[in-house]
């Protein structure tokens, strides 16, 4: 099955555009029952090396976020700590236990990225149809 999400364009303040594509997802602690968040928009990021939500979306799973492993990240929030930890992501096709980054800086929900995303999809980011077409990979 093939996922087809639109691109979002945003306007910028210098007057140019950005372009984003999103998808809803949830989040769990990695234990058995785990109640999970309601589903929010994260950004697709290819630029992102790992998976990143907000501090507030740990901590409203239960995660005390500042006793994660600090990893040091330049990126979307420019340069500051993030707190690494263990969590579910639901995307479709299932879920998968995934090593995720938590900020408080970070200005969005959620960043879907390289380790625990992208190795999941066949991706195509196609601008001719302004939109994102995601394949699940199932590895044996």
């Amino acid at each position: 099955m093939i996922l087809k999400l639109p691109y979002k364009t945003f306007p910028l303040r210098d007057g140019g555009f950005s372009t984003t594509v999103t998808l809803n997802v949830s989040i769990a602690l990695p234990a058995k029952n785990a109640p999970r968040t309601k589903r929010f928009e994260a950004i697709i990021d290819s630029g992102a090396s790992r998976c990143m939500f907000h501090a507030s979306i740990g901590r409203f799973i239960g995660l005390e976020i500042e006793r994660g492993e600090v990893e040091e990240t330049a990126g979307i929030a420019g340069n500051t700590h993030t707190y690494l930890h263990d969590v579910i992501l639901y995307i479709p096709g299932g879920q998968v236990v995934i090593r995720a980054a938590f900020s408080e800086e970070l200005p969005t929900a959620g960043l879907l990225g390289m380790n625990g995303f992208f190795e999941h999809f066949k991706i195509t980011f196609d601008p001719t149809e302004q939109r994102c077409e995601l394949e699940r990979l199932f590895q044996v």
